[in-house]
């Protein structure tokens, strides 16, 4: 699964320290809540969400790897929208 992240952003210079699926996790919380971007240009955490599956899906990744991060994105997005622990 972590190998399959680091595929997904190739050149990120910041992620290739993560080694720990918690790291993958953070990463994918402060990526959803776009906590990167100048605040006045923050998307919502819909529309980040919505950017992390199609370019999942639109990778090269095989099917597995896909369905993987996948299910992590939706846990964490689940996370962060509603509140609670999945």
């Amino acid at each position: 699964m972590i190998n399959a992240f680091h595929q997904l952003y190739k050149g990120r210079v910041e992620l290739e320290k993560v080694r720990t699926e918690e790291e993958v996790r953070q990463f994918i919380q402060s990526e959803l809540m776009d906590e990167f971007t100048h605040p006045r240009a923050r998307r919502t955490i819909e529309t980040k969400y919505g950017f992390a599956i199609t370019r999942i899906k639109s990778s090269k990744l095989s099917s597995e790897e896909q369905k993987c991060l996948l299910d992590i994105y939706k846990e964490e997005y689940e996370k962060l929208s509603t509140g609670y622990e999945v």
